[in-house]
Formats: C-alpha cells, sequence, structure tokens
C-alpha cells in the first residue's frame, strides 16, 4: 500500500517505509555514515521503553507480547522495505499482515491483499469469484479509504469471472474511480466457513500508460537510508499510535462496548460497521457479552492484546463469526470471555492476556447493535448462561481448535 503524501504525519502506517526508497530528505552520506542505521536502532529502543513503560501492562504475558510485537513490527517494516510497489507495474501478493504478523486488529477470517495505484493510470482486474463469504475491492488515498465495491453488486459471467476497470474516467460496466490522492487498492477476503470456502483468483495490470522499463538502476544508497530511518520512526510511532487508541477506549469504559462507527477514515471499507471496547479481567472473572445478530452478509468478533494485535486465532479460540457462533434458542449470541474454558461453546480464550480491544464487525448489516456486557465469577457462569446455551467438552473444543489451526495454516501456508 502506497503512503500518504505528507508522510511525517504518519510515521505509524507501515507503508511509509517503503515509500521513502522514493521520496523524503535523506542522502548517500546518511548511510555511509551509519547516522541511517542509528536513527533506526534509535526508534527500536524508543519502542523498547515504551513497552517497558507504565504506559503498557505489566503483567508477564502481556509484557511479553510487548517486547513480541516489536519483533513484529519489525517483520512488517522490513517487508515493506524489501518488496516492490511499482504503480505502474501492479501485482496482487499476500499482505504482510497474517495470522503471525498483525497490526491493527485485523480480522481473523481476513486474506489481505492489495497493489500500489496511481491516479493518473487506468487499470483493469479481472477475478473469478470464489466463495468466500465478502469479497470487497478499496480504493485507497494513504489509509482513507474512497472507494468500495462488493464483488456480490458486480456483473459477472456464469463462471464468476469478472472484470472492474480503475481509472480516473470512467468506464461503462463496472468501474471504480481514482483521484490525484489514489494509492493504493485493497482487496478483503472474509471466510465463514474456514473449512470450505474458496478464495478468490485475482489478477490486475495496468494499461495505461503501458509499462516500458529500463535496466534496473543501482541500489541507492540515499533511498536504503531513507528507509532506514523510516523504520525506526515507525517502530515508536506505531507503538504509540496503538496504545493512544487503547487508553482513549479505556478512558470511557472497561468490559463495555462504545457506539458503533464506520471509520472509512481509517482504512476500513464503508460496508463494514464495527462496534469496540476495552476488556480487563481477573484470574477468576469472566466477561459475558449479549447481543441478538441483525441479517448480515457477516459478522464477527474477535480479541486483541493490548498492543492491538488480534489474539492467536489458530491455535486459540479468541474469535467467532456468524457461521461458528452458537446462538441461543431466544436468538442470542452469549459469548464468555475468560482465562480458562468454561466448557461454554463460545468461549472467547484471553490465552494468558489480562487485557486488551474486543470489535465486532457488522458488514452489510440490517442495523450494528452494541452488545451488552457483565462481570461475573466463572464460578457462576452456570447460572449466569440460560440452561440451553450450548456447552462443549474438552474434547470437542481440542477437535475445533485443530480444525482452526489446520484452516489458518491453507489460507497462510508461508
Amino acid at each position: 500500500m502506497a503512503a500518504p503524501e505528507d508522510a511525517g504525519a504518519w510515521d505509524w502506517f507501515p507503508a511509509t517505509v517503503g515509500s521513502a526508497y522514493r521520496k523524503g530528505a535523506g542522502s548517500d552520506g546518511d548511510l555511509l555514515s551509519g547516522a541511517a542505521f542509528e536513527d533506526m536502532l534509535e526508534g527500536l529502543r524508543g519502542a523498547a521503553a515504551l513497552v517497558a513503560s507504565a504506559r503498557a501492562p505489566a503483567s508477564p504475558v502481556d509484557r511479553a507480547a510487548g517486547y513480541r510485537h516489536l519483533l513484529v513490527l519489525l517483520g512488517l517494516a522490513v517487508d515493506e522495505a524489501l518488496r516492490p510497489s511499482n504503480p505502474y507495474d501492479p501485482f496482487f501478493a499476500p499482505a504482510n499482515v497474517d495470522a503471525v504478523l498483525k497490526w491493527g486488529m485485523d480480522c481473523p477470517d481476513a486474506a489481505y491483499t492489495g497493489a500500489a495505484l496511481r491516479g493518473d493510470a487506468t487499470y483493469r482486474v479481472r477475478g473469478r469469484r470464489g466463495t468466500a463469504r465478502y469479497l470487497g475491492f478499496q480504493v485507497m488515498s494513504g489509509i482513507e479509504s474512497t472507494v468500495n465495491i462488493v464483488a456480490d453488486d458486480l456483473d459477472t459471467a456464469g463462471d464468476g469471472s469478472f472484470e472492474i476497470m480503475l481509472s480516473a474516467r470512467e468506464h461503462a460496466g463496472n468501474w471504480m474511480a481514482l483521484s490525484p490522492r489514489t494509492s493504493s487498492l485493497v482487496v478483503r477476503q472474509f471466510f465463514y466457513d474456514w473449512d470450505s470456502e474458496e478464495p478468490a483468483w485475482l489478477d490486475i495490470e495496468c494499461l495505461e500508460p503501458g509499462p516500458t522499463w529500463p535496466d534496473p538502476e543501482p541500489l541507492s544508497p540515499a533511498g536504503v537510508a531513507r528507509q532506514l530511518t523510516a523504520i525506526g520512526k515507525f517502530l515508536e510511532a506505531s507503538i504509540v499510535f496503538w496504545l493512544d487508541v487503547e487508553d482513549g477506549g479505556r478512558a470511557q469504559g472497561i468490559n463495555v462496548f462504545r457506539q458503533p462507527a464506520a471509520l472509512t477514515s481509517m482504512g476500513a471499507a464503508a460496508e463494514n460497521v464495527s462496534v469496540w471496547g476495552s476488556w480487563e479481567l481477573g484470574d477468576e472473572q469472566a466477561l459475558v457479552i449479549e447481543v441478538t445478530p441483525p441479517e448480515a452478509l457477516y459478522w464477527s468478533v474477535s480479541l486483541g492484546n493490548h498492543w492491538w494485535e488480534t489474539i492467536d486465532y489458530a491455535n486459540r479460540q479468541s474469535s467467532l463469526n456468524g457461521h461458528q457462533a452458537s446462538i441461543d434458542d431466544d436468538g442470542v449470541f452469549r459469548a464468555v470471555v475468560a482465562h480458562s474454558d468454561p466448557g461454554v461453546a463460545n468461549w472467547l480464550d484471553t490465552a494468558g492476556h489480562r487485557q486488551g480491544p474486543v470489535i465486532f464487525r457488522w458488514l452489510r448489516a440490517q442495523g450494528a447493535p452494541v452488545p451488552t456486557t457483565r462481570v461475573v465469577a466463572v464460578d457462576d457462569l452456570a447460572t449466569t448462561l440460560p440452561e440451553r446455551t450450548a456447552r462443549v467438552d474438552g474434547a470437542q473444543r481440542r477437535a475445533i481448535v485443530a480444525r482452526r489451526r489446520a484452516a489458518v495454516r491453507r489460507r497462510f501456508p508461508r
């Protein structure tokens, strides 16, 4: 994803690392003197200081997750620095955010991809729908979503194939408008049935101007210097940004949900309305979440840690979507957030974390209800939940987690 033009204001955004190679202040001397490498190390030291500060939770698991998150940020930054993103030679590749490299509460049901764009070019996307519950396309200006199309609304052939034109000039048929601020195309696939749904096939090409490529230029010392400096800025700025987000949420209440929002200015699709809150539980506490799900193309709930990483959803049942969830006879979805398995089908596993965000996504839904919550003693769950709320035993839970693990490995083979 290409970075915003005012990249200095967006140091927390991973794509600023990639774009730094092509623009910004920096010289060959910054690399050759070692100054740019020191900039990177200084940013890493600053980020590590934040992980160890009073702003961060001090429990052993949360502290370990904080330091591990620094490795995640390094992984994201290095990936951005090394991979090509030429808007005149675009291609779809798996996004660097996946089941291991987590950032910004990515969706546990998703496979992300995208390509760099320019507003003065014309592109054609070819695809075949597949069976993923949701396939959405977004034209982005930096991190702001400006145009959205859901694959279900496209004109498609009988075999599910389609084409989308992307350009400033309007085209007949499937078309997405570009502007001078356009920087990228983001594609999301959300899977409901992880065992059986098949991803879409996608390809993109730049039609105008047609690519005419000179021999590759020698590696730019100044460009590498700018990227090293950008990595240092990103490491610290990303930590600060998500700490600020979580602190702001926690200031509005713990173990409660806030009002729904479609955060297109923060990259969300217009059809995706989120409701999020902050959770925190003691050893013997459980958070009971209740909501009547509306009719929706897709909905889900997922837990995160304090660093705004989704909790390991391959090896833990830390998320549920509308296909996986058990709904009680009265139409209510009841979930239990707890540190140990209470034997409730809709358990959300904290994986030892003490606090973090929790997000509902309501996508093309007939409303965006705000769930109700109660903190109860784990021992009181039997009398708190309706008698017919679905339960599972240990063998069933192990089988569920085994299927999750296998499905995530298929989705992300690396």
